[in-house]
């Protein structure tokens, strides 16, 4: 089996993520897909005229980017507020730059929320310099002065879900771990001394050995004959590690199962908004424009009258007819199909985007339809969780890099990383209205008040 291998779990989603990540790019990937999105009125027809037809038929279409809207105010509604951030002083380095590029990790939590919304999983992959002891050539844990002076610190990246191929766990004691991550990225390669560089593709390996040790491998053969380079990281006492430095993210949970795309429904429907938006314009450009009709003219007469010359019309136009003559206009009655459909599309969409911020409709009892309630059990909620507890465990498990121990869990100084579950588009309910109403009336509250709560 090649390293490229892609799990059928995944492949089964890749049609669906393809949709998603167009949609979200806009406009210029919808149209340039072409009869992947909107289907040619009349596919038969090879001419010239009727591909003519047809390009003009995608230019007039307009693309409302609901899909990405959406993505933008879930995102917005995470990163309303800063995020809880809690760590050592030593792991500080990592959250002003996180992937030793320069991106802060407020900004990386901000593309792991993206990426969740979007296609329902994510990876999270803490790397760390490889350190060779230039005696012997082994790995070693960094020293005290590396690590102070930045030469070596753990660095996190995000997987898009499309690029983690493959995945096993195994059970120790009661505890599920991963046993095995496969996960393609890009590498540089220099194609000449001018700093031409072309991008290919890799596969990094992260595996547990029979020992239970963590074990890197990068290949750049697809067959896997040989690694490109193989290590095993260690700690900063110079000791293995036991576990796989990498966390799957999902909508649901931060298994490695593989969960539904939230924005997947929106985006469908946004490509059928698109489709009938289509035909609404193309009704518009061929019913819209009035047509003109004569009755009554002779051929002697429009020779003898117009010659060659265009039939004057408008204000400032006269038309000489014969006895008996007549002229008019035909204009088409409006067709609303088209546009009766987008509608309830639009409808539709909102309707979903709400329902990812909106908590869930079972309750237990009324008074738990409030707002704590629906800042718990919203899907919007539940992957800004998600993203806090990844980036925490990733966290924690860079401490072991760098020879940190952090306080426990509940004790002072503890490490965390928690995003923001308090959303701004929380409805009134009709009693809640009438009970401000009241109050108001009552003189409780000032208009002022009443106002600003409504």
């Amino acid at each position: 089996m090649p390293v490229s291998f892609v799990r059928k779990e995944l492949r089964d989603k890749i049609v669906q993520y393809d949709l998603i990540d167009d949609c979200l790019i806009g406009e210029q990937r919808i149209k340039y897909k072409k009869e992947k999105y909107l289907p040619r009125p009349n596919p038969t027809d090879t001419s010239a005229e009727n591909n003519a037809r047809y390009d003009a038929y995608i230019t007039r279409a307009n693309f409302m980017n609901i899909g990405q809207q959406t993505l933008l105010g879930m995102r917005g509604q995470v990163f309303l507020r800063d995020p809880l951030v809690e760590v050592p002083a030593q792991l500080e380095p990592v959250i002003v730059d996180a992937t030793g590029g320069g991106v802060p990790m407020e900004q990386l939590a901000q593309q792991w929320v993206d990426k969740t919304l979007a296609h329902g999983r994510v990876g999270l992959y803490v790397d760390y310099p490889n350190m060779n002891d230039p005696t012997t050539g082994e790995t070693v844990g960094a020293s005290l002065e590396q690590v102070e002076t930045g030469q070596a610190r753990p660095t996190f990246k995000m997987v898009p879900a499309r690029d983690c191929i493959n995945w096993r766990t195994k059970r120790r004691g009661a505890k599920l771990v991963l046993s095995l991550v496969v996960f393609r990225e890009d590498y540089e390669e220099e194609e000449d001394s001018f700093g031409s560089t072309l991008v290919k593709d890799q596969w990094r390996v992260l595996r547990l050995d029979e020992n239970d040790n963590y074990v890197i491998e990068i290949y750049r053969d697809k067959n896997a004959t040989k690694p490109v380079e193989e290590y095993m990281p260690k700690d900063a006492a110079g000791n293995t590690f036991d576990e796989i430095g990498f966390k799957f993210i999902g909508a649901t949970n931060n298994e490695p199962t593989v969960d539904e795309p939230p924005l997947y429904s929106i985006c469908s429907l946004n490509i059928g908004h698109y489709r009938n938006s289509a035909d609404y314009e193309e009704s518009v450009y061929q019913l819209g424009q009035p047509t003109f009709w004569f009755a009554g003219l002779t051929q002697k007469w429009i020779i003898d009258v117009f010659k060659d010359k265009p039939i004057p019309i408008g204000a400032l136009g006269a038309i000489a007819l014969p006895a008996d003559g007549q002229a008019g206009i035909l204009q088409a009655e409006p067709n609303t199909l088209a546009k009766e459909a987008m509608d309830q599309k639009e409808a539709q969409m909102l309707a979903l985007g709400a329902k990812l911020i909106e908590g869930s409709q079972t309750q237990r009892t009324a008074t738990e339809a409030d707002y704590d309630n629906i800042s718990e059990t919203s899907i919007l909620s539940t992957i800004a969780k998600n993203v806090g507890s990844a980036i925490q465990w990733g966290l924690i498990y860079s401490c072991r890099f760098i020879g940190v121990t952090p306080p426990a869990e509940g004790q002072e100084g503890a490490l965390a990383y928690e995003l923001n579950t308090e959303f701004d588009l929380v409805t009134l309910t009709p009693e809640e209205r009438n009970t401000l109403a009241k109050e108001y009336q009552a003189g409780g509250i000032t208009w002022t008040e009443w106002r600003d709560s409504l």
